[in-house]
């Protein structure tokens, strides 16, 4: 292939491409974007032209491209599987699980995708070939949902996959992920706490819990320690891996709280059996409000948007061909909310007015 010179100075543009390669602008786009609609020759032949000119993608055009096809309803022939641990138990059937898949099964029907939702031992697991099950579904693309804990025994050809993975998944398995901003949403609770007044605060929940996260919510917390102007006390964390009435309760006596922050809704009815006032012994701010019907102070996680985001972020892998482990796993994080509720005390001020 020899490149023919061009008499100006402009940069190469998509046609160059093409006619280096002997095929359209449009090929050219799609070969350059692994479209599965090009055969991988052509492929190769118009990345080699693309290398030979020097030629790089116009951002602003590959935007609005990627838009685009955000918003086209695709048939696409192929579905998506969202990777569900069974070891959540009947947790699979809560609130919070249902979420993700509203959010996927929102983005699926919009993108023209079929989702498959399969546990990973009951479905996967047990065969000698899983890998042959998700083929035989036509499953290009897979949603890991978050791990019960930070390890995953299914040995799938993840070569063979666009995959994005929802929380943190496991070191040996970096793929791109979506998640909660973790660290974020502890400094909106501690905010929040410091202008209710609460000055002696405490971390408690299970430690599989912190390490899911990466420890990103003790971290949220352990800053306050170290900021100058912190009007917070921080007091030891109770992170234990049995997270038990008697272990919570214990610590409780010892360190003397004010306000708990936690993932576990469980330490309301701990707290109410101990003859605990919530909140006016003692106050609690769930770190996500999502994994419970129990009304409680504390942060709406918008599950529903990150399996949206999820299914989004894989379709744009899949329209690029990229599979298996990236180079340089990237995160998309969303941002949770503050919600009000009857687990913490109202206002200094606001409790003042209505005394008078």
């Amino acid at each position: 292939m020899t490149a023919r010179p061009r008499s100006d100075s402009r940069a190469p543009t998509l046609a160059d491409v093409g006619k280096l390669a002997g095929v359209s602008a449009t090929t050219a786009s799609y070969a350059l974007r692994n479209d599965a609609r090009v055969l991988a020759a052509t492929q190769q032949k118009v990345r080699a032209a693309a290398a030979q000119l020097g030629y790089t993608p116009d951002p602003v055009l590959s935007a609005l491209v990627a838009r685009r096809d955000l918003n086209r309803k695709h048939a696409v022939g192929t579905n998506l599987a969202a990777l569900v641990d069974d070891r959540w138990q009947d947790n699979i059937r809560a609130g919070w699980f249902h979420a993700f898949l509203d959010g996927m099964e929102r983005a699926c029907r919009r993108l023209g995708y079929a989702l498959d939702v399969m546990r990973i031992s009951r479905d996967l697991e047990a065969s000698n070939r899983p890998d042959s099950i998700l083929h035989g579904r036509g499953i290009r693309g897979i949603v890991l949902l978050p791990l019960f804990s930070p390890t995953l025994s299914l040995r799938l050809n993840w070569d063979r996959y666009s995959v994005i993975a929802v929380g943190a998944p496991p070191k040996e398995l970096p793929f791109h992920r979506v998640g909660s901003a973790a660290f974020h949403a502890v400094q909106i609770i501690c905010d929040k706490l410091k202008q209710l007044g609460y000055r002696r605060i405490g971390l408690a929940h299970p430690l599989m819990a912190e390490k899911r996260l990466g420890y990103e919510w003790l971290g949220g917390l352990s800053k306050e320690i170290f900021l100058p102007d912190s009007q917070l006390e921080i007091v030891p964390p109770c992170l234990p891996d049995a997270f038990t009435p008697e272990r919570f309760l214990a610590w409780v006596e010892e360190h003397r709280p004010e306000v708990v922050i936690t993932n576990s809704p469980l330490i309301l009815d701990w707290l109410k059996q101990a003859k605990y006032r919530v909140p006016r012994d003692i106050g609690v701010a769930l770190v996500s409000r999502d994994t419970t019907d129990v009304e409680a102070a504390g942060l709406a996680q918008h599950l529903d948007i990150s399996g949206e985001m999820a299914i989004e972020q894989l379709h744009l892998l899949l329209l690029r061909g990229e599979t298996g482990f990236p180079l340089s796993p990237k995160e998309t994080l969303v941002r949770p909310h503050w919600v009000d509720g009857p687990t913490l005390r109202k206002h200094k001020a606001r409790r003042a007015a209505k005394r008078r």
